[in-house]
């Protein structure tokens, strides 16, 4: 079978089974298994695909098929512009941890300081701590993990992005030393009770320690941002995630724990309340 008629066939495939865009996700899929860029892929089409990759695109698409999101079968996932590999071990950074970040580049860039230090707590496959990292390559950055499988992950990544990091297998600041002139989360924050509303891509696939945050979805960020203080710097950013109801909840709870502290709340790209600015 050549390149472009296994492409048609899973594409169809994959939309007749609710996939709409089908066609890109097979390129997508078939370029990564031949180690090409997709654009490359159209200069192939003619090209017979052996028996054996043509085996290993049918069982990759049929992963698709069951609903296993598309980064953990390719390995990877491009964030702020640079290819990370992923998997299962943590969940898939998203654009919304794109947005964060470029807030955070923003206000990090504020503060003035040549070599900022800089903390993020909960760093999953470390994309936020890495951009960072890429972004201000003088910065002194510390990122944890209650997950030993998530930081390994994200050992790797700085490997494959070339940065040095230093990473700590912590709940929350438990083993975290020092003060910070930025500190970054994006911590569980679904209610439990909202989880029937996830999709079970997400459910079925990516790590629940990672997405479920209690009956309230503050179960993380309460004692986050209860034991921040000691943490911050004289002048210090912070900025999390939250849960797109939870907007007067983390205002009040910055006003309990940090009340010389001020909250500005933005907006995701669909519009919802979903992260928060704190500084002095």
């Amino acid at each position: 079978m050549i390149i472009e008629e296994a492409i048609k066939s899973a594409a169809n495939y994959l939309k007749d089974n609710g996939y709409l865009h089908g066609d890109k996700e097979a390129e997508i899929i078939l370029s990564e298994i031949l180690e090409i860029d997709t654009a490359s892929i159209y200069s192939k089409y003619e090209e017979k695909l052996n028996d054996e990759l043509l085996e290993r695109f049918n069982e990759a698409v049929e992963r698709r098929i069951k609903g296993e999101p598309l980064a953990y079968i390719v390995g990877n996932q491009v964030f702020m512009g640079w290819k990370l590999n992923c998997d299962s071990r943590a969940l898939i950074p998203r654009p919304e941890t794109e947005q964060l970040t470029e807030l955070m580049i923003r206000q990090i860039r504020s503060l003035g300081s040549a070599e900022p230090k800089i903390l993020e707590i909960g760093t999953g496959s470390g994309a936020m701590a890495l951009a960072l990292k890429k972004y201000f390559p003088a910065s002194q950055i510390t990122a944890t993990d209650i997950s030993e499988e998530a930081l390994e992950l994200a050992q790797e990544n700085a490997k494959l992005l070339k940065v040095d990091i230093n990473f700590i297998e912590s709940d929350l600041f438990e083993k975290v030393e020092g003060k910070f002139d930025c500190i970054v989360a994006n911590l569980p924050y679904v209610p439990t009770p909202k989880l029937a509303f996830v999709s079970d891509q997400i459910l079925d696939f990516e790590p629940m320690v990672a997405i479920d945050a209690g009956e309230d979805g503050l179960k993380y960020i309460t004692p986050f941002l209860e034991n921040i203080g000691k943490h911050l710097s004289e002048k210090a950013v912070v900025g999390i995630e939250f849960w797109h109801t939870h907007g007067d909840d983390v205002r009040d709870l910055v006003e309990k724990y940090l009340p010389d502290y001020s909250v500005e709340v933005h907006k995701d790209l669909a519009g919802f309340d979903r992260f928060a600015v704190i500084k002095n």
